[in-house]
């Protein structure tokens, strides 16, 4: 049998959804959302009750099981955006949660990955009274990330308190990761549970830096009229770091991945069959050091490297496959993956290199023997 075979029959036992578990799931998931969220915007206006529907679900990347959702809630705060060449203002947070107004060195990250400014008062927060006491999110009208998830986690785990949410939802303790995650067990699911995450987002709509290093010249992909859309669409901000916002995607990303196969072509399908494979590439009892992200990355410098739609051809899946495969390789070896968007950022930096080895070792023997993981 060949690869290409191989992969195709791969793709339907054990990447492709079910649409009868898929729209059970959904049946679930959305009133739920929709009324967390419905609860969220009564209390506090800010947080509007539309969600932008993003993660691979939404993108049509998910494998196996619908289990898993993500959504960005957007913070309304009316004012204009711009980048600034001055020194931003940073505010130490100790541990019993008061704030000490001195200004602190900027957090190690990539020159440029966080926004350095956010100008303008926010006055119409406080004529409708929505910025004071525990409400209050601004220092010196500064929006501090980390006010924005408590005050954003307060009221979703008032929303999941009532009664009739209560026995189905439950919600994860607050951390480093800019959502504010929701398991959800109900009878009427597919699956033992279904992660949901909630992100508070700024669509801040900030233009694309030179130094980002996108779109870059010559490239053949994507097409002009969507980098246009992308650059429209701009960067936003989402709240991982406490004190400072850090740059998100997610919407350029949406954007470059939707109808990315109206011709015909497998790059989903392939790019769903990198992820079914990661979970046997990473070795058990670790930490996941190659993550989904790090493949839909690939997936974009892939797409990138390879603009024709001829190069993703039905037939060519397991060409394509294969130079992911080497793709992921290479990266590991010099330690450096680029963020598609902003090639300054690092993505295996602070990995383990020694799982990340592991991982490669375990590429090497797909390569060598796809029958194994396969068949």
């Amino acid at each position: 049998m060949d690869i290409n075979t191989m992969l195709n029959n791969f793709y339907e036992d054990n990447v492709k959804m079910s649409r009868n578990e898929t729209s059970r799931n959904v049946s679930v998931v959305t009133p739920l959302v929709n009324d967390i969220l419905q609860y969220v915007h009564e209390r506090d206006k800010r947080f509007q009750i539309q969600p932008l529907n993003v993660g691979s679900y939404y993108s049509h990347l998910k494998v196996s099981r619908a289990d898993e959702f993500d959504y960005s809630v957007v913070l309304d705060v009316g004012s204009p955006f711009r980048w600034t060449s001055g020194t931003p203002a940073y505010y130490n947070f100790s541990e019993n949660k008061e704030v000490v107004k001195t200004p602190i060195p900027l957090p190690s990250a990539p020159v440029g990955k966080c926004f350095t400014d956010i100008p303008g008062t926010i006055q119409h927060w406080n004529k409708e009274r929505l910025n004071e006491g525990p409400a209050c999110l601004t220092i010196d009208d500064h929006i501090i990330p980390i006010r924005v998830k408590r005050r954003f986690k307060a009221l979703v785990s008032e929303a999941i308190n009532r009664p009739d949410i209560r026995p189905y939802v439950d919600a994860r303790r607050l951390s480093e990761s800019p959502a504010t995650t929701l398991i959800i067990c109900h009878p009427h699911i597919v699956g033992d549970q279904i992660s949901v995450d909630l992100t508070p987002l700024i669509k801040s709509h900030a233009s694309f830096k030179s130094e980002f290093g996108w779109p870059r010249p010559g490239a053949r992909w994507p097409s002009r009229t969507k980098i246009e859309e992308i650059k429209a669409e701009g960067i936003h901000l989402v709240a991982k770091h406490p004190c400072y916002w850090s740059l998100s995607f997610v919407m350029c990303e949406k954007i470059l991945i939707d109808g990315i196969d109206s011709n015909g072509t497998c790059r989903k399908k392939s790019q769903r069959i990198m992820k079914k494979l990661r979970e046997m590439w990473c070795p058990k009892g670790t930490k996941q050091e190659l993550t989904s992200y790090h493949l839909k990355t690939i997936f974009f410098w892939e797409c990138e490297n390879h603009p024709f739609d001829s190069e993703w051809a039905n037939d060519k899946t397991s060409e394509r496959i294969g130079s992911m495969c080497y793709q992921i390789i290479e990266h590991i070896r010099c330690g450096n993956l680029p963020l598609y968007f902003y090639t300054g950022v690092n993505l295996l930096e602070n990995k383990d290199r020694h799982v990340l080895g592991q991982v490669v070792q375990n590429i090497l023997r797909f390569l060598k023997n796809p029958e194994y993981y396969l068949l």
